[in-house]
């Protein structure tokens, strides 16, 4: 850890250098603007700063130090206790303060709870920064709407008092856009409790919310239970699948949104509530509020910002890339050759619907690369998942495409056969083919070479 100290007498310098050189590296300046210049030079850890500098006022440097390093914390020394220049000092960013003459115990206490504090700080931001890019590599794309997206949810992330609703069809990820808002907010260090609102039996809903006292009701814990509200204290509750919440518990949860407090079941004490509320819902949830399946008042409340994630169909420029990122991501994971996907491939990925949007997409892509091993990720590979991703009575897009498909490549590989009279291997270099897999196709197909006839 190293430490600026900053005086303008010399004989303080030294004394508080001999204290705190046995533990920390120490630099010393005698002048503010020497300070600053120090600053701007070294990583620092901790500033010790006189308030009554000769050649500058103390809170200049202070001001100073804080534009060129936000985070470096400072302790200031000031002659005398004066209330008005502590406030001061720790209203422009000082972690302390301490009177000359500075007692040696105070200035390690003082000094060793500041860089605990620092070491504390630095780690939950480390720990913030990987769950962010472990939830971005979930949430990623090209495409226009999708940057507004992100640049909308990070707009909104500070407003921990503002519900936000994220509407959008099942697999679009906004589970995983809740978790980029969570993190992106104060409220990152806390909890991010997800509840299912489709998942859970009307009847056990509430208790599984707000939690329960004991004896509250037959089969209840004798200490009781405290609810998903209550475990998303100073973080964020995400309250999944909202539009299918019965009728009951929204009279309940707009009471929550308006008092900020809650009940727990069977109790007489209100909890306060303490969590962020977001939102998310796959059904049109403006209709249910029209039809009297979901209170317009608790609409209003929950949808102060909302935020639509488009379905991957309607998102043509992210469908390949996506594909390609999930490729890298499980031939890395598997030890899979994979490296590309085939224009065939493109084309088939460009052209099916994808209902079960980015995460069907994901778990084609995940299941391909963990049963094959090639090269290069081909037709073959993806027809037989996304004849099971597709209702073949109800839609025969898929049929026409896997048709299409077939035909356009016995066409191909035939007049390539041709050319190289009947050489496979020649064939399959000029198809960027492996061998074996040229072959498979052709049986496939149905085509001989004249050494097979």
């Amino acid at each position: 850890m190293k430490i600026l100290i900053v005086d303008d007498e010399k004989s303080i310098l030294k004394a508080l250098e001999i204290i705190l050189s046995p533990q920390y590296s120490v630099i010393c300046a005698l002048t503010g603007e020497r300070a600053i210049q120090i600053c701007r030079q070294e990583q620092l850890d901790l500033v010790i700063l006189d308030i009554g500098l000769v050649d500058m006022d103390g809170f200049d440097v202070l001001k100073a130090i804080k534009k060129i390093n936000p985070d470096l914390s400072i302790i200031m020394v000031t002659a005398y206790k004066d209330p008005k220049s502590i406030v001061k000092a720790i209203k422009m960013g000082a972690f302390n303060y301490l009177v000359k003459p500075v007692d040696p115990d105070d200035l390690i206490l003082v000094v060793g709870n500041c860089l605990d504090n620092k070491v504390l700080k630095d780690q939950i931001t480390a720990i913030q920064d990987s769950d962010m890019k472990t939830v971005k590599s979930g949430f990623i794309g090209r495409d226009p709407e999708i940057k507004k997206v992100l640049n909308l949810a990070k707009k909104i992330a500070p407003s921990l008092d503002t519900p936000v609703l994220i509407t959008g069809e099942s697999g679009v990820g906004k589970g995983v856009l809740a978790k980029i808002i969570h993190y992106q907010s104060d409220a990152a260090p806390g909890p991010f409790v997800s509840v299912n609102c489709g998942a859970i039996a009307k009847d056990l809903l509430e208790t599984e919310l707000f939690g329960y006292e004991s004896g509250s009701f037959t089969g209840a814990r004798k200490e009781g239970k405290k609810g998903r509200f209550e475990a998303a204290s100073k973080g964020t509750l995400l309250l999944d699948e909202i539009g299918v919440m019965p009728l009951s518990s929204q009279v309940k949860l707009l009471s929550v949104i308006e008092d900020r407090e809650f009940y727990r079941v069977g109790g007489s004490k209100p909890v306060p509530l303490a969590a962020r509320i977001i939102s998310a819902t796959n059904s049109k949830i403006e209709d249910n509020a029209q039809n009297g399946d979901f209170r317009t008042d608790l609409l209003f409340r929950l949808n102060v910002v909302t935020i639509n994630i488009p379905p991957l169909r309607e998102r043509k420029g992210d469908i390949v890339f996506l594909a390609q990122h999930f490729l890298e991501k499980y031939a890395k994971k598997f030890s899979r050759k994979f490296m590309g996907i085939s224009s065939q491939a493109k084309e088939l990925l460009m052209e099916y619907a994808w209902p079960g949007n980015v995460r069907e997409l994901k778990n084609i892509i995940e299941r391909t690369v963990l049963l094959e091993n090639e090269p290069l990720l081909l037709p073959e590979h993806l027809l037989p998942a996304l004849s099971k991703g597709q209702n073949r009575q109800t839609d025969n897009t898929l049929v026409g495409l896997e048709i299409q498909y077939l035909e356009k490549s016995k066409k191909i590989i035939g007049e390539i056969l041709e050319q190289t009279r009947g050489n496979i291997t020649q064939a399959a270099k000029s198809l960027d083919l492996p061998v074996h897999t040229l072959r498979y196709t052709m049986k496939k197909l149905g085509l001989k070479t004249p050494m097979d006839v």
